[in-house]
């Protein structure tokens, strides 16, 4: 599926009688006209607010604010601080990393680790910020420069370049791109009880900054690149889901279309300069790290942070559409899925990545929509989904928002709607399960089936209204 040149304006820049609402502009012009700086400054409050309130809560109520998995994150910092390892904490699966990150949490206090969690919230929005502006600018400067070479001339013959930024606005785009992320009730509350997908995300978009940045900066374009994959490889380490963003990241690189697989067995073998500095910095760190957790907590460490993912089982109730196939298959007298039906349950999933990295991934410029895709995939077909996990999405979809111009705020109000209302219905039967002990593992295992379409509905609706504006002989002859 190829992506279609976009012919209306952003999705937040909607006209009123265009599938806008007239009361929704004004309120975003209004937002717009708060500098992003000022923007930042509310949203740290707000986050600030939102902490202090989880410790009031957690003090007076039985259901906790702060996340179950702060709490084993900071167990294994006290084990570390006594000379152990995190891994002798039941449950602890993590980069060892995380531990180290919440030793503040018992020298300074308790909620130490979530003001750091969420000044990587914060940190996320700059390089949200920094990267669409870059783009548009870079976009429109191209656009004006094939224009004028049809003539003969130049931007700077005709001092064009400052009244273009100014009609394209790429500042007020880019902040209205960082306000999504930095008003998104969602990621605000998950960084705040806890939760250190923020900071894995992090990496995330810094290594499609860079490799954007390395497009538009050709005297510095391998150390971007080599910081792209420095930064590539932390992902990974922190999570292991970034792995799958690997093959996107070596084809933007490319100087040529993959048409088949000889063509790209072709380019995997005989890498150009940037994809050889991106494999470098990405095993350099990736490595390193590794090699450093393992020397210091042994197999333990390679087990429980990595090889038990694999293998993991949860029959406690998640968004999944496996919930009720792993619940089921947990009783002692059901045999184990053989090899054939687990190959059925993962085949899709990795063809659609396949599929997405070699639609999208060989576009620079559409390389952000692509990780936003295969995330989503990533997620949704997931052996194990938790609310947690939609913020390995939604750190990326900003970057794309301004591609997405011919979906009406009619039409995301509406998919908006079917994918809280999904949560919703799921809610209601697992809140029975949870606090009412209710046997709902059937009424639970429906409503993910359920949550699962919409997901589907939404990706294919998504992928039908994206577009950009670059050609791929444009591409050809500005971006490599």
């Amino acid at each position: 599926m190829t992506a279609t040149k976009a012919t209306k304006a952003p999705i937040y820049l909607s006209e009123p009688g265009n599938g806008g609402c007239y009361a929704l502009k004004v309120a975003y012009n209004h937002l717009l006209k708060v500098s992003f700086r000022s923007h930042l400054i509310i949203s740290a409050l707000l986050r600030l607010s939102l902490i202090c309130y989880g410790q009031i809560h957690d003090a007076h109520s039985a259901v906790r604010y702060t996340d179950i998995d702060y709490q084993v994150v900071t167990d294994g910092a006290r084990l570390v601080l006594g000379g152990g390892t995190p891994f002798a904490r039941h449950t602890y699966r993590y980069s060892p990393m995380l531990a180290y990150l919440q030793i503040p949490n018992l020298m300074l206090h308790p909620a130490c680790g979530k003001v750091i969690f969420a000044t990587f919230d914060l940190l996320l929005a700059v390089l949200i910020y920094e990267l669409v502006r870059l783009e548009l600018e870079m976009q429109g400067r191209k656009s004006i420069d094939r224009l004028f070479s049809s003539f003969g001339k130049s931007q700077k013959q005709l001092g064009f370049c400052d009244s273009l930024d100014a009609k394209l606005s790429p500042e007020k785009i880019a902040c209205a791109s960082a306000i999504f992320w930095l008003y998104n009730p969602l990621t605000a509350v998950i960084s705040t009880r806890g939760s250190g997908d923020s900071f894995s995300s992090f990496f995330v978009i810094l290594s499609v900054y860079l490799l954007k940045k390395a497009e538009h900066t050709p005297t510095k374009s391998k150390w971007l690149v080599f910081g792209a994959g420095l930064a590539h490889g932390v992902a990974i380490h922190l999570r292991l889901y970034p792995l799958l963003f690997s093959l996107a990241y070596y084809l933007a690189l490319s100087t040529s279309l993959v048409g088949n697989i000889r063509d790209l067995l072709g380019q995997v073998l005989v890498p150009n300069k940037q994809q050889f500095c991106l494999v470098l910095g990405t095993l350099l760190s990736l490595i390193a790290l590794t090699w450093t957790f393992y020397w210091m907590y042994g197999w333990q460490y390679i087990f429980e942070a990595y090889l038990y993912h694999f293998v993991r089982k949860d029959v406690r109730h998640n968004f999944s559409l496996h919930f009720l196939q792993q619940y089921l298959s947990s009783a002692t007298n059901v045999e184990e899925s053989t090899a054939i039906v687990k190959f059925f349950i993962l085949a899709p999933q990795f063809l659609l990545i396949f599929y997405l990295s070699l639609s999208f991934g060989q576009f620079r410029q559409t390389l952000p929509f692509c990780v936003f895709t295969l995330a989503f995939v990533i997620v949704t077909y997931n052996s194990v989904v938790t609310s947690q996990y939609f913020i390995w999405y939604l750190a990326v979809l900003p970057l794309c928002l301004h591609n997405l111009g011919t979906l009406s705020l009619q039409r995301c109000t509406f998919l908006m709607t079917l994918w809280l209302g999904g949560q919703g219905m799921w809610l209601m039967p697992a809140y029975l399960l949870e606090f009412e002990t209710l046997h709902t593992y059937y009424w639970i295992g429906l409503q993910s089936a359920v949550f699962f379409i919409i997901n589907g509905y939404i990706l294919v609706q998504l992928i039908n209204n994206y577009g950009f504006t670059t050609t791929r002989g444009r591409r050809m002859l500005y971006c490599k």
